[in-house]
């Protein structure tokens, strides 16, 4: 007893034990038998228990045997009163003779046994229960209706967490790093292969629909697709004012802005950027170069459709065909933007290529990695050190497609890859945004992603796989950005196909 706590003692009253049963003190020691702390167990407390009663029956077991079985006449009045009513002749206490002798049941018992016929609601009865003539004819008749597909809740939120590059490399490690090497397919590397397959499969299931169905259907599914083009020309142009207003592309600055607006026709990003500066009293003027096209006149530039409220030739447009697959398109582009700006460079390029994927979505990532990687060569002869870079992707789980996006986590201060609210979730679009350039015009660098355009080919990486591995930062937030974004792509697609079947 020398070692338990007194009452009155600061340590009894303070001590605190994981299991919420506060330690013994000598007051216990005297009430209960030793080592007796059931009144301290939560459980205890709840209630009696319900199957057995160790603690109840500890203190009978300290009885002798024959106390326990031939309770004296006072003590077995006062413990058992129930037991006064019982029958001189009866040998057995009436509680167990109902359980052990069916045929001496009191006709006063508590509970009678006699079965109740059982009641039913007609309306209750089970369907096989009914005659046939009961039957509801309507049931018979009418065949069974699935309930309308309807919207999922709206989900507001985007993708604004950015990656900062802890172990950046010099321009010449980066040169020494590229090595074009053939890149085996491996989904789980980048995303996961189950969810991989699960939109590829539901792509194929929606690819035939009619263009009218699909259209009214993602007009249900959707509801950002209502916004339209809004004030503008196209729905690109949406798509940057969402980017805008999240990211802050266009801050205010007494200077004049200056951007570039790559495979930018028919001109939804420049409509944007223009009427944005000039609609605070700023001064903008942008320089754009797109592919010009004899069959697609909606994809050459327009600038007529442009707000009125923009002022008229505050968008240079490079003359030729605008290819960016030939070495001097991207060489006059750069020779039009050094001329103008001065040889300052431009504070923001954006790049929105993209090809007629219809009916090929899967092979949609393969076929822009040349394209993109002519957008990021062109950005870097013309954006000034500290600027801002906005490049669209699609998919990135091939490895060519990754090493595009370590370049620029590489070459920026800080990459994000987002989804803007008014791109639709159930494509792979997607866009990178960039900010801060570390160093303006890397020369030797694009003279090298230049030669390794003109011979790339498909299936190849440039960056060694293991260089990505290293770095579990880059690897692990570009797996975590596809598994989520096709994850939302699969609740959209799966959505889109439910009011498909039923509009």
């Amino acid at each position: 007893m020398d070692d338990l706590y007194s009452e009155n003692e600061q340590e009894y009253r303070t001590a605190r034990v994981k299991s919420g049963i506060p330690p013994p003190s000598s007051r216990d020691q005297r009430r209960q038998p030793r080592g007796d702390l059931s009144r301290f167990n939560p459980a205890m407390q709840r209630g009696p228990p319900q199957r057995h009663a160790p603690y109840d029956q500890r203190q009978r077991d300290h009885q002798r045997p024959d106390d326990r079985y031939n309770q004296r006449p006072e003590h077995r009045d006062q413990r058992y009163p129930e037991q006064q009513q019982r029958q001189p002749d009866q040998r057995q206490d009436s509680r167990y003779a109902d359980q052990r002798y069916p045929d001496q049941r009191q006709p006063d018992q508590r509970y009678n046994d006699q079965r109740q016929p059982e009641q039913r609601y007609p309306d209750q009865r089970s369907e096989h229960q009914r005659q046939p003539e009961q039957r509801r004819p309507e049931q018979q008749r009418q065949p069974e209706q699935r309930p309308r597909p309807v919207p999922k809740p709206l989900d507001v939120r985007t993708s604004t967490d950015f990656l900062k590059c802890e172990k950046r490399l010099s321009i010449k490690e980066i040169i020494e790093t590229i090595q074009v090497s053939d890149s085996p397919t491996d989904l789980d590397f980048l995303s996961s292969k189950g969810l991989v397959e699960r939109v590829n499969s539901l792509r194929e299931k929606i690819r035939h629909v009619p263009n009218e169905q699909r259209s009214e259907a993602r007009s249900k599914s959707n509801p950002f697709e209502m916004i339209g083009n809004g004030i503008f020309m196209n729905r690109a142009a949406t798509k940057l004012a969402a980017l805008d207003a999240t990211f802050g592309l266009t801050a205010a600055t007494d200077k004049e802005f200056t951007f570039a607006d790559i495979c930018g026709g028919p001109g939804g990003f420049s409509e944007y950027l223009l009427w944005r500066v000039h609609s605070w009293g700023g001064y903008a003027h942008g320089y754009g170069v797109t592919l010009k096209s004899t069959t697609h006149d909606e994809m050459n530039w327009h600038t007529e459709k442009f707000r009125p409220d923009i002022p008229r030739h505050s968008l240079t447009q490079l003359e030729g065909d605008g290819d960016l697959y030939k070495k001097e398109t991207i060489d006059r582009f750069e020779s039009l933007i050094q001329k103008e700006t001065k040889q300052r460079g431009v504070d923001l390029v954006v790049a929105d290529g993209g090809f007629d994927f219809s009916g090929n979505e899967e092979q949609q990532e393969v076929l822009a990695q040349k394209l993109l990687l002519c957008e990021i060569i062109s950005m870097l002869t013309c954006l000034k050190q500290s600027g801002h870079f906005v490049c669209k992707f699609f998919d990135i789980l091939d490895e060519f497609t990754a090493d595009l996006v370590w370049l620029l986590y590489q070459l920026f201060d800080e990459i994000c890859i987002t989804k803007p609210l008014s791109s639709r979730p159930a494509n792979s679009e997607r866009y990178i945004v960039c900010k801060g350039l570390k160093e303006a015009h890397p020369t030797e660098l694009i003279q090298k992603l230049s030669s390794m355009s003109e011979t790339i080919e498909e299936g190849k990486r440039f960056i060694p796989k293991e260089v990505l591995e290293k770095d579990e930062d880059f690897i692990d937030y570009v797996k975590m950005r596809n598994m989520k974004f096709v994850m939302k792509q699969t609740e959209a697609l799966e959505q889109l196909d439910q009011f498909i079947q039923n509009p």
